[in-house]
């Protein structure tokens, strides 16, 4: 049938008014739900339906830990799949999840021939998380950090010290992320160095390598590193690279965030004199001489800007001569710092980790990685937490640097820190935040007195002293730049159990996704408690990321 050519009909013309009402209409309600503020959410969906066929990727990773981990024949087996959806910039102390963890149950499973529809992740929730970068987006060219170690720590475990390096100092694609790297080996022979090397540059550092000719201490070898990346500083510079912050860190030392640390340096002006201590954890201060309070050489890394890193060589502390006992006797951090207090008028600044002698909230029941505070730096992970950190930060690739030891409690009694661990509280867990400064209902502050008594229930080591459990003095020339007063800080207290399964395996598939495995492994020593192993698997799956 033909187009007929003229005007409209009057019927045809106020159905098309009608249906142009009813557009509009329809326009200006999803704009309305679309500009509505966003809330943290954590919504429960089921996944997809498992194809049949082959060998679920469930299996093939049950397979994997047990032959790795030497889990029992028969265990306890619970899987999530997690999207993580990014809410807001702000890092919350601890994220309260409007569901249930338990919304799964575990499963019994046989190792040796498991079901696999009791190993498929039925459920899928979506978790916020703060706004950030994902590795690889990260401009670290500012920069310019140096190490001193030995040629079988940096091979020992496959290079692991190196494969942790590169999750703070590469893209993760083999490409540097802008910051720069001198490595000074201890007596290294030369295939040695040259085998060192080779593994930085294919793994993507930007990086130089030298070694001693001669013993030397380790305190004679970072003021040597001192020299050194005041030279490399002034290569970089004549080729258009300019570096303002530069890092003398001990080998064990990790940043989760580079982007952070940036950001937490900002107020500083890099064209004066800085020297700044990266303390971490309470081990990282110790008693002053007169035992008036507590001080810190930082932590095993300090940072210093330009003109701080040239008065270094020249400190009369580090003459050639000074090879003497004391020189020998004195650690890195602790003769820098010493040097500098007696022999320049710079101040040690501190940028305070998860520990700081002015808040006198300090908790020593609490692990630092699960107190919910975000991780500035990492010092000596595996010997004091027994965390592979490789597999701990590789969930950042899904969520971000920020979701990195996000705390999220769960509303029957569960508790996730990620990459850490996860908990359960069946005896009860409530969260504690502290009144402002000043508020009618706020306690009066009584450095060295807690609050709360510790629960009968949980280990504690002998009673905590006045420096470590209240707010305490620092030396005068120590200026710790951290501002308590807006900072979440809430807590997390609890009575009577608490269950817990630590992250022993993080892994990525080829969809990119990062799966994590908690274990709680089966107590051999009591017969009459399970003698099963339970693990409990979490998959991060790229999701509503903005970065």
């Amino acid at each position: 049938m033909p187009f007929i050519k003229g005007p409209i009909s009057l019927q045809g013309r106020s159905s098309h008014i009608v249906l142009t009402l009813v557009l509009i209409v329809l326009f200006l309600h999803t704009i309305r739900i679309v500009n509505q503020p966003k809330t943290p959410s954590a919504l429960l969906r089921d996944a997809e339906i498992l194809p049949e066929g082959s060998t679920s990727p469930e299996e093939l990773y049950l397979q994997r830990l047990s032959k790795d981990l030497g889990l029992t024949s028969e265990l306890s087996w619970r899987a999530w799949r997690i999207v993580p959806s990014e809410q807001s910039e702000d890092w919350p102390s601890v994220t309260e999840v409007n569901l249930k963890f338990e919304a799964v149950q575990p499963k019994l499973v046989d190792t040796s021939a498991p079901d696999r529809l009791d190993l498929y992740a039925k459920k899928r929730m979506e978790l916020p998380v703060p706004a950030s970068p994902l590795l690889g987006r990260v401009d670290a060219s500012d920069f310019l950090f140096g190490v001193s170690t030995t040629y079988a720590r940096i091979k020992d475990r496959d290079f692991a010290m190196i494969k942790a390096w590169s999750r703070w100092l590469t893209d993760g694609h083999h490409h540097s992320n802008g910051a720069s790297l001198v490595v000074v080996l201890n007596q290294a022979r030369n295939d040695e160095l040259e085998e060192i090397d080779m593994t930085l540059q294919a793994t993507g550092i930007d990086a130089w390598v030298t070694t001693t000719e001669e013993p030397m201490s380790m305190a004679r070898r970072y003021f040597e590193l001192s020299r050194i990346l005041k030279t490399f500083a002034a290569n970089l510079a004549a080729n258009g690279q300019d570096k303002r912050w530069f890092g003398l860190v001990e080998d064990d030392v990790f940043f989760p965030s580079l982007s952070h640390l940036r950001d937490r340096l900002f107020s500083y002006n890099t064209d004066g004199q800085h020297y700044i201590g990266l303390p971490s954890e309470r081990l990282d201060w110790e008693a002053s001489d007169d035992d008036q309070g507590l001080r810190t050489y930082g932590g095993g890394a300090v940072l210093l800007t330009r003109q701080s890193i040239s008065v270094v060589p020249t400190l009369p502390c580090f003459e050639s001569r000074a090879t003497g006992p004391a020189f020998r006797a004195k650690r890195w951090d602790q003769l820098l710092h010493d040097c500098l207090m007696l022999h320049s008028e710079i101040d040690m600044h501190v940028l305070p980790g998860f520990y700081n002698p002015k808040d006198d909230t300090y908790d020593r029941q609490l692990d630092s990685y699960e107190t919910g505070q975000k991780p500035l730096l990492l010092r000596r992970y595996a010997q004091r937490h027994l965390l592979n950190i490789n597999k701990a930060h590789l969930v950042t690739n899904v969520c971000g640097e920020s979701c990195f030891m996000q705390r999220y409690l769960f509303d029957d009694k569960w508790v996730l820190v990620n990459g850490i661990s996860i908990s359960h509280y069946p005896d009860g867990v409530k969260v504690s935040r502290p009144l402002p400064p000043g508020s009618p209902d706020a306690p009066a502050a009584s450095p060295g007195k807690r609050d709360e008594e510790p629960s009968p229930d949980t280990p504690t080591e002998d009673a905590p002293t006045p420096a470590e459990s209240g707010a305490v003095p620092v030396p005068e020339r120590v200026v710790i730049d951290d501002e308590l007063e807006g900072i979440d800080k809430a807590s997390l207290s609890w009575t009577g159990r608490k269950n817990m399964w630590r992250l022993v395996d993080s892994a990525m598939s080829k969809d990119r996704a990062v799966w994590q495995a908690y274990v709680k492994r089966a107590d051999k020593r009591d017969p009459e408690s399970d003698q099963r192993d339970s693990v409990i698997v979490l998959i991060w799956e790229h999701g509503k990321m903005n970065a």
